[in-house]
């Protein structure tokens, strides 16, 4: 199985979230995530079929599973593949291009990572941080969310993420049949 992200930051985010399953009992223990995740450096890169050559050899052999994980962005973003719309078309594109013929599925946030983060996060901390925001005038430098989700990291590093939080369950629910 293989799970293809952007980044550095997404692999530790899925790598919490399997954790967290696993905890739960929701994810029969697996040693080394990150054995299992690759990243391609950025959307254009992951939604690019020739940055996929390697995989290629080994799909069906040793890859009989693939799950795609990555941010739409803004929609006022103008980039081919910003804006879960338009990133929906590039990955089924992309998906029936490499026509791998084996179990293969995405998930994309609906904005970007930090973003979606922040909307799991209780009402309380969402409204401090958009206070945070307008007091120090960084809504446009803290466009995707990034300032205040590492604030969070930093002030709760126990749990930076809400994992009971709805918006995950569809994800989980990937990440189940993945491994399963």
């Amino acid at each position: 199985m293989r799970i293809f992200c952007e980044g550095d930051d997404d692999e530790k985010f899925i790598i919490s979230l399997l954790q967290h399953l696993e905890d739960t009992g929701q994810l029969n223990s697996k040693p080394e995530y990150s054995k299992y995740i690759y990243k391609k450096n950025g959307k254009s890169e992951l939604l690019k079929a020739n940055n996929y050559k390697a995989e290629n050899k080994l799909i069906g052999k040793k890859i009989q599973k693939v799950l795609f994980v990555f941010d739409a962005d803004f929609k006022e973003d103008d980039a081919s593949q910003n804006g879960l719309e338009k990133s929906k078309v590039r990955i089924k594109q992309l998906i029936k291009g490499l026509d791998w013929g084996i179990k293969t599925d995405y998930y994309i946030f609906d904005k970007n990572l930090d973003d979606f983060i922040i909307q799991t996060l209780n009402k309380d901390h969402q409204e401090c941080f958009k206070a945070f925001d307008k007091c120090l005038n960084i809504q446009d430098k803290n466009k995707n969310k990034k300032i205040s989700t590492c604030l969070y990291k930093k002030l709760y590093p126990q749990a930076p993420y809400d994992f009971s939080h709805q918006n995950f369950d569809i994800l989980k629910g990937k990440l189940i049949q993945l491994f399963q």
